[in-house]
């Protein structure tokens, strides 16, 4: 059998992965998202195939339908704008895949207070002056940079009732409003790149993601993939054979 074929066969050993034949094997790892102070959980269901002497192909999917569970709970009622003058709590956000897009909706309320200085660089609050309910929708795409892949928002729409559309239009709140939810919500993106990290015993294959993006799950399930290679080289068989003699499943050196 030719070195290239037996290497899937030989990770599959290792890690007890599904292998449907001998030139691919899949896996499925546990993982986690760190964002900020919390983990996030999702499932990378990793595919290994063997497409040249000396490369195999990599196909990493990103399950983020636990993600996509959570996120909305933790941000329900929590402000993402919140200064002297301006309170925005994003309610009800439902995101989610569609073929090979990503959709977010939810419902917006803007809190606008009055704002007096008390030093140079303080201010204080005070009373609330206006209350505005908008409705939120925004696309948003998948970027690879670095071997990880970046979600960033296309853009995003808020739309008022009609009875507070003409004081809306006239102090152009929703406009101003809109930069700030844009500003906050592409600084908490960039924090949080999406790296999948292989498990130890494959950690030596470090893969090279070439493409990436949205792949929708089931029905509205959002997930992200990633297809790249890995050069097959000396020290990376070495490793693999060295992890399977450390597990006693080939014999170890004579």
């Amino acid at each position: 059998m030719r070195l290239w074929l037996i290497i899937p066969v030989l990770m599959a050993a290792v890690l007890g992965a599904r292998a449907p034949y001998a030139q691919q094997v899949d896996f499925v790892i546990d993982a986690t998202l760190p964002v900020r102070e919390t983990e996030l959980p999702y499932t990378l269901n990793l595919n290994l195939s063997a497409v040249a002497t000396t490369r195999i192909g990599v196909g990493a999917l990103l399950d983020l339908r636990e993600i996509q569970k959570i996120v909305p709970e933790r941000l329900a009622n929590n402000a993402i704008v919140d200064n002297c003058g301006l309170q925005v709590r994003l309610d009800d956000l439902s995101f989610g895949a569609k073929d090979d897009a990503i959709d977010l909706n939810g419902e917006v309320t803007i809190a606008i207070f009055e704002c007096s200085r008390t030093g140079e660089r303080n201010f204080q609050r005070g009373e609330e002056k206006n209350a505005i309910l908008a409705n939120m929708s925004t696309e948003a795409t998948v970027e690879l940079r670095d071997n990880c892949a970046y979600i960033k928002l296309i853009d995003l729409t808020l739309t008022a009732p009609e009875v507070q559309r003409e004081q809306v239009l006239e102090d152009d709140t929703l406009e101003s409003v809109k930069e700030l939810m844009l500003a906050a919500v592409d600084l908490v993106l960039k924090e949080t790149p999406l790296c999948p990290e292989l498990p130890a015993e494959l950690a030596s294959l470090d893969p090279v993601y070439e493409k990436g993006g949205p792949r929708e799950i089931g029905e509205g399930g959002f997930g992200v993939f990633l297809d790249g290679s890995v050069d097959v080289s000396p020290s990376t068989i070495l490793d693999i054979l060295t992890v399977l003699q450390q597990q006693e499943l080939i014999p170890g050196r004579p």
